[in-house]
């Protein structure tokens, strides 16, 4: 059986490393590049408390609630996530209904 020095377990541990960052560096850059522009802005509530999305009042198809809690989910990838960097990955809008529970999911924006 061949032994290995700790130099040189060490060099291909540092090559490894460097490997794995430069695949996280280039995901990052490729999606900065392929990202979609957004088409709406951000979901705000109105003066009356309630969300409109396209000039139309959001209401849930559920139970026809029209009160919603604002969240924002993160949409997990497997390779990022493989990689413990699901932080890169894109975020939706969603909304959830006060009466039921429903979520109502939107795109986030940039």
């Amino acid at each position: 059986m061949m032994e290995i020095d700790s130099s040189t377990f060490m060099a291909v541990l540092f090559g490894m490393l460097l490997v794995l960052l430069f695949i996280a560096l280039a995901i990052v850059v490729f999606r900065a590049i392929l990202r979609k522009p957004a088409r709406s802005g951000p979901l705000i509530p109105t003066e009356d408390g309630h969300f409109e999305v396209v000039g139309r009042r959001v209401s849930c198809s559920h139970c026809g609630g029209i009160s919603f809690t604002p969240k924002e989910i993160l949409l997990n990838t497997w390779l990022l996530s493989l990689l413990r960097i699901d932080w890169l990955d894109s975020s939706a809008n969603v909304l959830s209904c006060d009466k039921c529970g429903q979520l109502t999911w939107f795109a986030q924006d940039e």
